[in-house]
């Protein structure tokens, strides 16, 4: 199996937070392809902070592409020269006041939003024995409310529904495949 070729990209939408591309591309069979859209964010952290307690710190924030008020572990993008890590302690502090050490931070690895058609991709990030420090920092965009659920509550609320990010559970499970 080979890859596509691509033989040209037309920027629709070139903002810092957002790029879509109109490409042109060459399938191994020949065929050209004249309007593959594609996507691309900046890469952004997934954060699964537990505290010394072992409950899991969580997010409930407005989210415009669905509506609703959404739980969610903490997120945020990773800015440029930063380490996954680096930035997830950074945002852990920024959005929920949380501290965490650079000791107990394990980094579980980068995953692709959408292989399909995005090109950003998030990175997923433990940081076990968070404690409650400091003030929260938030961008202009952000209103965000914290709160603790243990491991029990989070899989009841997956079960649910009540928690649906697609990418954050895949998240959460990769961490549970880690503890094998």
């Amino acid at each position: 199996m080979e890859p596509w070729k691509l033989l040209d990209t037309e920027y629709l939408v070139n903002a810092p937070w957002l790029k879509v591309a109109k490409e042109k591309c060459e399938l191994p069979n020949g065929k050209v392809i004249d309007d593959f859209y594609t996507l691309w964010q900046p890469d952004w952290v997934l954060i699964l902070a537990r505290t010394t307690e072992g409950k899991w710190v969580m997010t409930e924030q407005y989210r415009h592409g669905t509506g609703k008020i959404a739980l969610e572990f903490p997120a945020g993008i990773i800015d440029k020269g930063e380490t996954p890590e680096q930035a997830a302690l950074r945002e852990l502090q920024e959005e929920v006041a949380f501290r965490g050490t650079a000791e107990k931070v394990t980094y579980l690895g980068a995953f692709p939003v959408n292989p399909d058609r995005h090109r950003g991709k998030f990175h997923v990030v433990f940081v076990d024995g968070v404690v409650k420090g400091g003030n929260t920092h938030f961008d202009s965009t952000e209103d965000i409310e914290s709160l603790l659920l243990s491991d029990d509550e989070l899989q009841a609320k997956m079960a649910d529904g009540s928690f649906n990010h697609p990418l954050q559970m895949a998240g959460y499970f990769k961490w549970r495949l880690s503890l094998r």
